[in-house]
């Protein structure tokens, strides 16, 4: 099995909401380690938005499996190349943005499963069987039934055909892009725009419906009760660059309030 995924597969399925946060600057194991300590459930290695090497995906990706955290990462497409790197040096899933199409979710499933959901390729010599041998028929099951394909839902035309993406053999959830989405839907930055909830319950409704993994990002805490109440069940919250500005701001606040 993978046993990081699996681990956080099993924590949803017991209704526990899972916690996690994104990487875009720090390329350490050190930041891994301490967000694992810290009881974060799974980190996402953001290559869209952050520069990372090869290498040092690999790295955080190793690192993170040392700790016991889920380790996924987001391609800055739906890169076959990328996405079977990142899953043969032992990522826990991948989160394929900026979604379209019902086509789009098709590639991202078989460059993600192994046959017969997929057609990703072989190679069990990398860091997923952490260059062990392994029974093949055995391995290849359990990646599939383990790692996590999960589609971002960033753009009005996802959230018009999530019901579609939701029942595609092989999606295993599908993760809400506040942000993006409110950007596309006309109400930038606005999180209580009508317009933006109703997107969200669709896409929960629709995942609720064919059992798959209601996931949604969200820049406050305050915020994640709502989504805990309508079915969300794994969180994205932040990112690394924005817990260090946070604890900083604290830290100065604290100083000043203290001292002054």
């Amino acid at each position: 099995m993978h046993p990081t995924a699996h681990k956080l597969r099993e924590r949803i399925a017991q209704s526990r909401p899972v916690l996690g946060t994104f990487l875009v600057e720090f390329a350490g194991s050190a930041a891994v380690h301490t967000l694992a300590d810290a009881g974060f459930d799974f980190v996402m290695v953001d290559c869209e938005h952050g520069n990372y090497t090869s290498r040092e995906v690999e790295t955080l990706i190793e690192a993170a499996t040392h700790a016991g955290l889920c380790a996924l990462v987001r391609p800055p497409t739906v890169s076959r190349e990328m996405i079977t790197r990142v899953l043969d040096a032992g990522a826990g899933g991948v989160l394929v943005p900026a979604i379209d199409s019902l086509d789009q979710v098709l590639q991202a499933v078989r460059a993600t499963k192994y046959r017969p959901i997929g057609k990703r390729g072989v190679h069990l010599l990398r860091g997923h069987t952490r260059h062990r041998k392994v029974d093949a028929a055995t391995f290849l099951a359990e990646a599939n039934r383990d790692v996590l394909t999960l589609i971002q839902i960033e753009l009005e035309s996802a959230v018009g055909i999530a019901e579609k993406i939701a029942a595609t053999e092989g999606v295993d959830g599908l993760y809400v892009g506040p942000g993006d989405l409110s950007v596309d839907l006309g109400v930038p930055g606005q999180w209580n725009a009508p317009v933006l909830q109703s997107a969200i319950e669709k896409v929960v409704k629709a995942c609720r419906q064919h059992g798959k993994i209601a996931a949604c990002h969200a820049d406050r805490i305050e915020d994640m009760p709502r989504l805990r109440e309508r079915g969300v069940q794994m969180f994205g919250y932040f990112c690394d660059i924005g817990l260090l500005k946070a604890a900083a701001n604290e830290v100065t606040r604290n100083f000043r309030a203290a001292l002054q």
